[in-house]
């Protein structure tokens, strides 16, 4: 074998080195994709099942979310202090909301998973008292624009009032 067969052999075994090389790359960014969605989509779930399971540790608090979340809710009806109790939850709801949307542009969060949210989202600020706090938010401009478009262009669905 001369210098130059050997030369042939070494090019196209590189070749091979780096195809296979590519292949496991490609095969990496899929499974760490899979594994970024996949963690997002949990965090994003246990955000919000955190402050559930803070909101039920509190008698008072559950029984405040309840009657706020009633489609009949007046916010004249709520004390000072209620109201701010009731606003600084929704603002949280809306927080954790707004850093799904994030996930969800950025294609880290399935659009099945933001689908959801976002009709939860526009049923949520669509009852009077949830609706009077996302209308104070907006006007402090708490939120992306492309946030507030997501949830306002949505079509309202569903029965958010906790019922006993």
């Amino acid at each position: 074998m001369t210098l130059d067969d050997l030369a042939n052999v070494g090019e196209i075994l590189g070749g091979l080195a780096v195809l296979v090389s590519l292949i496991y790359l490609i095969v990496e960014l899929r499974r760490n994709t899979k594994t970024a969605r996949s963690g997002a989509a949990w965090n994003a779930t246990v955000a919000l099942a955190e402050l559930c399971e803070e909101i039920s540790a509190s008698p008072e608090l559950a029984e405040l979310v309840s009657r706020g979340h009633e489609p009949t809710a007046d916010p004249n009806d709520f004390s000072s202090a209620e109201f701010s109790q009731f606003f600084f939850v929704c603002r949280s709801v809306l927080y954790k909301y707004e850093g799904q949307w994030y996930l969800w542009r950025e294609g880290i969060l399935s659009d099945e998973m933001w689908q959801n949210r976002r009709r939860w989202a526009k049923a949520f600020v669509s009852l009077p008292l949830p609706g009077r706090v996302w209308e104070l938010e907006k006007q402090q401009h708490q939120y992306a624009d492309g946030f507030i478009k997501s949830v306002d262009s949505m079509t309202k669905e569903g029965d958010l009032a906790i019922r006993v």
